[in-house]
Parts: C-alpha cells; structure tokens; sequence
C-alpha cells in the first residue's frame, strides 16, 4: 500500500473498510442511511490564475451507477460513465472559450471494494463519516478521496463543500442532517466507548504503535551507542543484557504459569513441602 500525504499507512490500516459500498452502510457496527444523497450533485472551486480563470469542477453521485454522460460535451472532457466522483480542471480565458485541461475520476464503480474505508467520527458515530478512497492513476499519480460527512440536524445545503486539491488528493465536505447514524444504530451491543476505530480497530491501532515504537527504540539506541561510544556488532543493541537474558525470562514466566496450572493452584501451599 502506498504512502500518501496525511494519511500514515500504519493509520490507514487500522481503518475500517467497507464490506461492499452502498449508501446503506454499517462502519464499526454503526449503522447509516446515505442514499437521500443519491443523485447528481456538484461543487467546484474558481481561482485567479492571470491572465486566465482556473475552474475545478467536481460532479458526484455517491448512491447511483455513476454520474452519467453529458449531452453536448466532448468524449473527451469529461469522465467515462459509471464515474462516482469526477474532477474536471477548466480554463477560462476571455474571449476565447473555456477550455477543459484535466479529467480525472476518482471513484469509479469498478473500485475494489478493498480500496474504500468508512470511519465513524466522534462518539457513536454523532459527528458523522468519512470515506476515504484509494482511486485509480491519472497522469502517473495514484488520485485518493478524501470525504467528510458531517452530521448536521440544521444544514440544508444539497450539494459538497469543495475544500482542496492538491495531485493526488481531492478533499470534499459534506455537512448534512444524512451522515448522522441512524436512531438506535449501534448494531452488536457496542455501547462501550467512543465511535471510530471500535474495539478491534483499537486493538490493531496499538499493536501497530507498540510495533513502531519498538522500531525506533532499536533504531534510536543502536544511532545513540554508535555516535557516543562508537559501539559495533550486539554492543550496538541498547540495553543488550536484557535482550540477552530476555529469552530466559519469557521460558521462565511460562514455566512459571504452567506449573501453576498443571498445580491446579492448590496442592502445595506457598510451595512448601511437608517435613518429616
């Protein structure tokens, strides 16, 4: 899996991904309804670029089998059918017509399904989801999806926020009453803690911290005994006569615990033995 900005690939594997995307969903056993925002919807973004206007333009439709083919534009200035999200990179420069210089799809309906994760976010879910999707290569650059959907009981706008692009990344944000969990959503009697990662995500998410710290706790010590007393072979290895005894300390727990279960914790008290 490949690196991409703002998003670690250690936390991206602790995301939960989606089974298979609909817009009637459950994410870390918290259930949601999306498909009231089925349908064609649009945002975009214009910017000063002297002595022309750059327009990026972004069709989307999340629910349905793509954004459709639209009538009286070129083939090629616009994303093939069966496009979910679609950025198209216009240029205006008066009194010539505009002029479309980029077409890039970024969720397609032949996107494996490995490629998408939903995350709840904040406590059960409340604040809302986020979907991120890994798309395919334009340009020689893979295109992720980064959509916010924020639960809001008073937002009333139909269409996404546009909030950045930068190559390789397209950052939307959707506030609206749709991305709050369904009432009652929480599915298999997970009412511990917060939303997000859930139990099992928590589980991998500090599996995978405890792995990185322990990386660079070597890396870190084996720089720090080089530098400081110019160290070589196992004297590079920081604390080495733990490591060294640290084999036999484990064989010893375990036979410790062995013997106390095969003992049945009775028996012998405290380990003594009778005299006489």
């Amino acid at each position: 899996m490949h690196l991409r900005r703002g998003f670690p690939a250690v936390l991206l594997l602790c995301l939960p991904r989606a089974a298979a995307w609909t817009c009637d969903l459950t994410a870390s056993s918290i259930s949601y309804d999306l498909s009231p925002l089925s349908g064609l919807r649009r945002t975009g973004r214009d910017s000063s670029t002297p002595p022309s206007t750059s327009q990026a333009r972004v069709e989307l439709d999340l629910c349905g089998e793509g954004i459709g083919v639209e009538e009286g534009v070129p083939e090629e200035d616009q994303c093939e059918p069966g496009t979910k999200v679609c950025l198209r990179m216009i240029n205006h420069k008066p009194p010539h017509a505009e002029r479309v210089i980029s077409v890039i799809p970024f969720w397609t309906t032949s996107t494996p399904d490995d490629n998408v994760w939903t995350t709840p976010m904040g406590r059960k879910g409340q604040e809302g989801l986020k979907v991120w999707v890994e798309g395919p290569e334009y340009a020689g650059t893979k295109q992720n999806l980064n959509l916010t959907l924020l639960c809001s009981t008073s937002a009333t706008e139909p269409d996404p926020t546009f909030v950045s692009y930068v190559p390789g990344r397209l950052s939307l944000e959707w506030a609206t009453p749709d991305a709050c969990p369904r009432s009652g959503g929480i599915i298999g009697g997970g009412g511990g803690g917060g939303g997000g990662f859930g139990f099992f995500g928590f589980i991998k998410f500090l599996f995978w911290v405890g792995l990185v710290g322990l990386v660079l706790y070597f890396a870190i010590g084996i720089l720090y005994n080089h530098q400081q007393y110019s160290a070589r072979g196992w004297d590079l290895v920081p604390h080495r006569d733990f490591w060294r005894e640290f084999p036999v300390l484990v064989q010893d727990l375990f036979g410790h615990v062995f013997t106390n279960v095969r003992g049945g914790g009775g028996g012998s008290r405290g380990g003594y033995s009778s005299l006489g």
